[in-house]
């Protein structure tokens, strides 16, 4: 006989399930959802393919009805991937407790039977003995059936408390299950109206932030219910409001961490936090957040107002950066906007998966954040047409941003491009030429006298051996120690670090400083081999060393 649940007739039934199995199909369709939004990346640029004929008409064409088909499959890809994650994650915390009570329940059950049946025997007894006339074995077999009666009441309790722990986790299962079936036959937990829906398909089917700015600017009254069930989508779509996104992107946050077991995703989603209760003025803002759609968690905050900003910076990592440094990260980003003074904001942009030192050589870290590198730059330009817009990247990142900012000859609206001991830019002719074709960006760069690394770097990679401080109109800065304006000591870098003592971007460096100075007026702050400038490693009188960039000419 199958036992029910006394209160809402749930079966005691196992639960059947694979919580790995379930993580592995959605890390899967994450990376279908992934590779098309690749592919329409691609699609996109078609769209600029320039010349004229048939066979370029014919592409400009294709690239148009690809590119209209694609948002669909995205979308369901995602959708697929979020409902099996969110799955796994319920029969994680609700059917495998439920599937752990069984046992017990089936025992206690046992038990209560068994007392139960002791409990009708001893009451028999008793009522036989009330028929005779000792009066001795009346009041024993009296207080046989008060302690039966104590036993069975005890053991019905226990089990009513597991019966109630299971209906509880069996009852959350459920609910998890309905609205799993619920968002794949609807599209979401909560049934979108078909003009939610046709604005949702015309979002994810935008060409472009900037379309995709006007068109949520001109559907107020559907903002709401899209983000309520979308807001994966929302917190991370460029061309949305950053004020929106931030606001999504929190909430998420806190609703993972309510429900993630201890361990190294954990370990990710707390160094967000600490990074965004650090404070500041105003508060640092969560402008993108995604913790299942790469190997990394991958996220970006912003320090300032980046609605009303004039200077709109981004800090970009390198090798072996991830969001557990956003702290220290988020730190250099204030210390920047302080220096640069108001107006100024900084965005610190972990949005692609860094490499290994192993991956480093390799481009395709590169290639795959340089996807969304560009995506995030024309939001930025969409959003504030009128700010100068700066990137500031260290080692593999300067790698990342040059192929980004490469993609396309006007440089994607950047003003100002900062390479700090850059892992070398990409050997592509056409990025080298939007490079150093006379347009902004202009590009600045600096490499320290003791940065061994970087010079490894760019001699081991056969996809990015250019050095950025040799490429035509690249304004070179030091970074080997200098004063500043009011004759005050600047440290020099003394290795490959970007934060933390002798590193690029510690505040009150002269590598630092010229960044400051650069983004307020162009140019940097100290002189070439200036007062304080010192001598390092590659320095040396060593005849094998053919100039002061390079250990060998690369």
């Amino acid at each position: 006989m199958t036992l029910t649940s006394p209160n809402r007739g749930y079966p005691l039934e196992r639960l059947e399930g694979n919580s790995g199995s379930m993580s592995y199909w959605s890390s899967l369709f994450t990376r279908v959802a992934d590779r098309l939004g690749d592919l329409r990346t691609a699609v996109q640029s078609a769209h600029d393919l320039p010349g004229v004929g048939r066979a370029v008409t014919a592409v400009r064409t294709d690239a148009s009805d690809l590119s209209g088909l694609l948002p669909a499959d995205i979308a369901e890809a995602q959708l697929l991937a979020g409902v099996m994650q969110r799955y796994a994650d319920a029969f994680d915390a609700h059917a495998k407790p439920a599937n752990d009570l069984i046992d017990d329940i089936e025992t206690a059950h046992a038990e209560w039977s068994r007392l139960n049946l002791a409990a009708d025997h001893a009451g028999r007894a008793a009522m036989s003995a009330a028929y005779g006339d000792d009066q001795d074995k009346i009041d024993d077999t009296n207080d046989a059936v008060t302690e039966a009666i104590g036993d069975r009441d005890a053991a019905k309790e226990a089990l009513d408390a597991l019966w109630t722990q299971y209906e509880g986790y069996y009852g959350d299962w459920d609910t998890a299950y309905a609205a799993a079936l619920s968002e794949l036959a609807g599209g979401g937990g909560t049934v979108l109206t078909n003009e939610a829906r046709d604005l949702l398909d015309a979002l994810l089917a935008a060409t472009s932030p900037e379309d995709i700015y006007r068109l949520w600017l001109e559907n107020p009254e559907l903002q709401q219910e899209i983000i309520d069930s979308h807001p994966e989508i929302i917190g991370n779509l460029d061309g949305i409001p950053w004020d929106v996104r931030a606001t999504v992107n929190a909430a998420r946050l806190d609703e993972l961490l309510e429900t993630e077991p201890e361990g190294p995703h954990r370990d990710e989603l707390e160094a967000i936090v600490r990074a965004l209760n650090a404070g500041g003025t105003p508060p640092p803002n969560l402008i993108s957040f995604d913790p299942d759609g790469s190997e990394q968690v991958t996220a970006a905050i912003a320090y300032g107002d980046l609605t009303t900003a004039s200077e709109i910076n981004t800090l970009i990592p390198g090798m072996k950066g991830n969001v557990e440094d956003l702290l220290s990260w988020g730190e250099s980003a204030k210390a920047l906007n302080e220096s640069v003074g108001p107006g100024s904001a900084t965005v610190v942009w972990f949005g692609y998966d860094t490499p290994e030192l192993l991956e480093e050589p390799d481009m395709a870290r590169a290639e795959d954040g340089a996807a969304a590198l560009r995506s995030y730059l024309l939001a930025v330009r969409a959003l504030s047409p009128e700010a100068d817009v700066n990137v500031i990247a260290h080692s593999y990142g300067s790698t990342t941003a040059a192929l980004a900012i490469g993609s396309q000859p006007d440089g994607l609206g950047v003003t100002s491009f900062i390479a700090v001991g850059s892992a070398g830019f990409p050997n592509d002719p056409t990025v080298v030429e939007n490079l150093t074709n006379g347009k902004p960006p202009q590009i600045y760069a600096t490499i320290s006298e003791d940065d061994a690394v970087a010079r490894v770097g760019r001699a081991t990679a056969p996809g990015h051996p250019v050095s950025p401080e040799r490429l035509p109109g690249t304004t070179v800065f030091d970074s080997d120690g200098g004063v500043d304006a009011s004759g005050g000591s600047l440290p020099s870098a003394t290795g490959h670090d970007a934060l933390g003592p002798g590193a690029y971007l510690e505040p009150g460096s002269e590598s630092f400083y010229n960044v400051s100075e650069i983004i307020q007026t162009g140019q940097p702050g100290t002189e070439r081999g200036g007062e304080g400038s010192t001598q390092g490693f590659w320095d040396a009188n060593n005849w094998w060393i053919s100039d002061e960039y390079a250990l060998i000419d690369f």
